[in-house]
């Protein structure tokens, strides 16, 4: 298993916390969050219960901690990818409208109007 990044440690420390309430306020979260705070909650509850080990408990943590990980770097990437198409959008209007026919077809292929040839 991969390290956790630090930029993602005091927000999975945050949602650990309000799993570990008895009534976990999941309201205000994302998808990613709220399933992290549900799910661990839930994992607590059973821990509480007798029905998982400490080991187990953990295991089942750091588990979800890498899946919240994941779902916040690909967050992050779709964010950044939107950034990028809205920067490029009136660049590639002018490239297809004023450009080489080899510049649109590329700007039809890019933005998915056209279908590439290895496809």
């Amino acid at each position: 298993m991969r390290k956790i990044d630090k930029k993602y440690r005091q927000q999975i420390a945050e949602l650990t916390e309000r799993a570990k309430l008895s009534q976990p306020n999941a309201k205000g979260l994302n998808l990613g969050e709220r399933c992290f705070v549900e799910l661990l909650h839930f994992y607590i509850e059973r821990y509480r219960t007798r029905q998982l080990t400490t080991d187990e408990l953990q295991k089942r943590k750091k588990e979800l901690e890498q899946l919240l990980t994941d779902y916040f770097d690909q967050a992050h990437m779709f964010r950044e990818d939107v950034k990028i198409r809205l920067r490029m959008g009136q660049l590639l209007t002018e490239a297809e409208k004023s450009g080489c026919p080899t510049c649109g077809r590329l700007v039809r292929i890019f933005d998915g109007r056209e279908k590439g040839e290895a496809e």
